[in-house]
């Protein structure tokens, strides 16, 4: 006898609606939006959670738009993600990355930028100073699930009200060489919200 598992999830917030199907060894997450869904993931038997950057960046579209006078988040996914490997003090091996910043991206570091993103929060506050800003909406309350080329830490110069919905941000961009701790690659320093 055979045994199944299915557990149907339908959530509908204000980024829209999001549906996770969960079978015993199948699943997929998959967003609705703009009368269409997007698969994120299908794991089964032969499941590799390396998703094509290619995919995932035509996919951004989808998801966020490049405000008047903004800076679209291509520019950003074409950041190299190169591995390696820290010993921290207790013995313990970790795998990193630094980033391969393309030339066109260096032309914006130190300079004010404008995007459009999704809030990712680091504090249980309805206002944050502090927060992570992506392409697309989170999925996980724990984790940010895309890579650091497509990650921005964001420091507001005042707090930000928290939102699902996609915002525009403004602020001077920082490349960060190096960041092993978080393993960031760019931060919006003097940010501030600005209204659609």
């Amino acid at each position: 006898m055979k045994f199944f598992l299915v557990l149907f999830i339908l959530l509908n917030v204000s980024f829209g609606k999001l549906y996770s199907f969960i079978f015993l060894y199948y699943e997929h997450t998959l967003f609705y939006q703009k009368d269409h869904f997007i698969k994120v993931n299908e794991i089964t038997d032969s499941f590799n959670p390396i998703i094509d950057q290619d995919e995932l960046l035509s996919s951004i579209d989808d998801f966020v738009s490049i405000p008047n006078g903004g800076t679209s988040w291509q520019i950003f996914g074409e950041t190299e993600m190169n591995e390696y490997t820290i010993t921290d003090p207790e013995g313990i091996e970790w795998i990193g990355f630094r980033p391969g910043f393309k030339e066109n991206l260096k032309k914006l570091n130190g300079k004010k930028i404008l995007i459009q993103g999704y809030m990712f929060p680091l504090e249980q506050k309805e206002k944050q100073k502090l927060f992570l800003l992506g392409p697309f909406p989170s999925t996980c309350p724990y984790h940010f699930h895309v890579d650091s080329n497509l990650i921005i830490e964001v420091h507001a110069k005042n707090p930000v009200e928290v939102s699902y919905d996609a915002i525009n941000i403004s602020g001077k961009l920082e490349l960060v060489e190096k960041d092993d701790e978080f393993n960031i690659f760019y931060r919006l320093k003097e940010s501030k919200l600005v209204k659609n």
